[in-house]
This record gives C-alpha cells, sequence and structure tokens, in this order.
C-alpha cells in the first residue's frame, strides 16, 4: 500500500512539474493574455519565441500559427507586411528577395 501511494505522489508531483504556467508573467501579462484566449502553454510557447499578448493576437487574426509567424518576424516583417505578401501568394523566400529589390506585392481589389 504505501509503494502504492508513494507511486501515485510521484505521478502527481511529475505531472504538475511538467504543466506549463504562467510562471515568469506579471499579473497584467498574464491578464492580457487570457483576454486573447491563450491558456498558459499557448502563451508561454508564443513569449518564448518574443511575441507579446497583442503582437500574437494580430499574426492569429492574420492566420499565422506560431511557426510561419515566427519565420516572417526573423525576417523582419511586420504581421501586417507578411499577411499582404502572403495573401499575394508569396513564399518567405520569395517575399525577402522581392523586398530586397524595393518590390511590394499589389494587393487585389
Amino acid at each position: 500500500m504505501k509503494k502504492l501511494l508513494s507511486g501515485l505522489l510521484v505521478l502527481c508531483l511529475v505531472a504538475c512539474a511538467s504543466v506549463p504556467s504562467w510562471q515568469g508573467m506579471s499579473e497584467r501579462e498574464i491578464s492580457q493574455w487570457k483576454a486573447i484566449g491563450f491558456d498558459s502553454t499557448q502563451a508561454q510557447n508564443w513569449r518564448v519565441r518574443g511575441f507579446g499578448p497583442a503582437e500574437s493576437d494580430g499574426w492569429i487574426k492574420a492566420n499565422f500559427n506560431l511557426d510561419t509567424a515566427t519565420i516572417w518576424a526573423k525576417e523582419s516583417f511586420n504581421v501586417d507586411e507578411a499577411q499582404v505578401w502572403s495573401e499575394a501568394g508569396f513564399e518567405i523566400e520569395e517575399a525577402v528577395t522581392n523586398r530586397s529589390k524595393g518590390l511590394t506585392p499589389v494587393r487585389a481589389n
């Protein structure tokens, strides 16, 4: 019986330790993440990649996931720029090349 209880206690502690938390965030920041519908796991994932709540919300609303937002942001595109290039049918590599030539995509009306 003691082994069973000890096993359950260890399992509980390990499970609790592996659940991402709001650790390292102020109450204000937590409130901002929650206001845009993020749980602690989502918030920590976006935060680790350098995005704040408002910026993350913008990327999500523009239909970018964390991985694609990270790729575009690493190439110094903000969400609005990335959305314009993406909606015009450009992959990131093409967008970088064309932007370096001073070109911009034409938005269809």
